[in-house]
């Protein structure tokens, strides 16, 4: 089959890596797979046996953005009746907005795939529920990564009958043997950082933590927007000397795989990629049960890691000190979190998107 994956980039987040994974796993078995993406930012690997179209790349362009957003809706116009393709796959709010609004205009089955939670997008402005209510029920399919996220269109006037669920695959990178040394003292986080990490959350913690556990550091590993506010915000708790902003890493597994506990502190997520991981890695893991439920979906609180309210620093501060003071409770709950492992195999993962996308374009009913 010919198909067609759409994303704003390749570079970044959880959604851009899952498309290159797919990408190069339904290659591989035989698919024409191409990605069309609106920049030329990259930050992810794709093989050679698939195709990238970037509509417009602005890496070197002194045209001024309105002009090259002008460009990017003639050229995604064109590619859609242009292109002969079997069947289409949008990821992220706006492109998927987007081709659904042409609808009339694509022949072949288009599936959304969400990546997050919707409540959040809709609750965001009144032109974003707008836009779910007038534009999503024309998907022909739909994937998403957790019940809850498939219950919040169901209960939204959506019909998801042709729809399944699937959680994240693990990047193989983080399939090793669990670590076996002494762990360092380090709490690590990790993600882009914006408000829907709330990092915020996590240094607040921290400096109460670290009243009780002076010999502990705060490792953050990512890039984003609210770095020098995270970094200011640090410096007037007290504990910039241990909060270490690491940036954005290609071996995170190796960065952090020794240390003592992971922690998200996101207000929302879809399935939570670096959670996802760091349980591989067989570490303590910490999350917030945020919504669309993905953390719930991994973590069985007090089992194989801990879940707290979102935004209570109360409840992270006490989850954070009780992995500090119980270390064989602790290390119990990270041998069951390393069995994730087997769960979330990269090929079971991506063979379920695969017999899905043929299910659709048959026009087969899940």
């Amino acid at each position: 089959m010919k198909i067609t994956l759409l994303i704003g980039s390749l570079a970044g987040g959880g959604a851009e890596r899952v498309v290159c994974n797919l990408a190069n796993y339904l290659a591989d078995i035989g698919h024409e797979i191409t990605i069309l993406t609106v920049s030329d930012k990259q930050t992810y690997k794709i093989n050679d046996n698939v195709r990238h179209v970037v509509l417009y790349g602005e890496s070197n362009s002194k045209l001024p953005h309105q002009i090259i957003n002008i460009i990017r809706l003639y050229r995604m116009n064109r590619y859609f009746r242009k292109e002969n393709v079997d069947i289409y796959l949008t990821f992220l709010p706006k492109l998927t907005s987007f081709i659904l609004a042409q609808r009339r205009f694509i022949k072949c089955p288009i599936i959304l795939a969400e990546r997050a939670d919707p409540g959040t997008f809709c609750a965001a402005s009144e032109k974003n529920q707008k836009i779910f209510e007038k534009y999503y029920p024309h998907a022909d399919g739909y994937i998403f990564q957790t019940e809850d996220a498939r219950e919040y269109y169901r209960t939204h006037g959506i019909n998801v009958e042709n729809s399944v669920v699937i959680p994240n695959a693990i990047n193989p990178e983080f399939i090793r043997p669990q670590y076996q040394g002494k762990p360092r003292n380090a709490i690590v986080g990790a993600g882009r950082l914006t408000e829907q990490k709330n990092f915020s959350l996590l240094i607040n913690a921290f400096a109460e933590v670290s009243k009780t556990y002076p010999e502990y550091e705060l490792e953050i590993y990512g890039e984003g927007p609210l770095k020098n506010d995270l970094i200011n915000e640090a410096k007037v708790l007290g504990i910039a000397e241990k909060v270490k902003f690491q940036g954005y890493v290609k071996n995170l597994g190796d960065r952090i795989q020794d240390a003592t506990l992971f922690v998200l502190s996101s207000n929302f997520e879809g399935m939570p990629n670096a959670l996802i991981e760091a349980m591989a890695l067989g570490m303590p893991v910490i999350s917030t049960d945020c919504p669309a439920g993905g953390s719930k979906f991994l973590i069985k609180n007090k089992k194989n890691g801990l879940l707290v309210p979102t935004n209570d620093i109360n409840a992270m501060v006490d989850a954070i000190s009780y992995i500090l003071k119980n270390s064989k409770k602790a290390k119990e709950m990270a041998q069951l979190a390393y069995n994730v492992g087997d769960e979330l195999q990269f090929d079971k993962v991506y063979d379920k998107w695969n017999e899905f996308i043929f299910a659709v374009c048959k026009g087969e009913k899940n």
